[in-house]
């Protein structure tokens, strides 16, 4: 083979390489940016509804990750927390579901309250296998933002 006809094989092989390169590339930009977007189950109390829809909304907005709530009264929590990623609760329900292993109890964030004996925390259940975006929600529902949405609903941040 001539130096020109290796020269030219040569500068194919570059080109394919570059091409595959390119394609991996792109491929891997594509999964990460997806990577963020998440699928939350979440189970509240009813009480916590009128904020909590307006929270969402905003959550889902600013994250590209969808939420589903599921709300029901506190007795019921316990029954059904099995099924989701989130649960927001009042402090006595997060603490015993914490207790019998159902949610991560390093991550519980108190983020409203009616008042002093109605305080509503926030936690990953030990199921999620979307344990940073369940903290990522979490953490909205600390924000300043989430806040005054409390407020305007009659609530206390947490």
């Amino acid at each position: 083979m001539n130096s020109g006809a290796a020269r030219a094989m040569k500068v194919k092989t570059m080109n394919a390489r570059g091409l595959i390169a390119g394609i991996v590339f792109l491929a891997g930009a594509l999964v990460a940016a997806n990577a963020g977007a998440a699928e939350l189950k979440v189970l509240s109390d009813a009480a916590m509804k009128p904020a909590l829809d307006e929270l969402v909304k905003g959550y889902e907005t600013s994250s590209k990750s969808q939420v589903k709530v599921d709300y029901v009264s506190a007795a019921d929590i316990e029954k059904k927390v099995d099924d989701y990623d989130v649960v927001i609760t009042d402090k006595a329900t997060a603490a015993k579901l914490g207790k019998i292993g159902k949610v991560a109890v390093g991550a519980t964030k108190s983020v409203a309250k009616k008042d002093d004996n109605s305080i509503y925390d926030a936690v990953p259940t030990n199921w999620t296998d979307q344990v940073k975006a369940a903290e990522a929600l979490i953490a909205y529902l600390k924000t300043s933002q989430a806040a005054e949405v409390y407020k305007a609903k009659g609530l206390q941040p947490g």
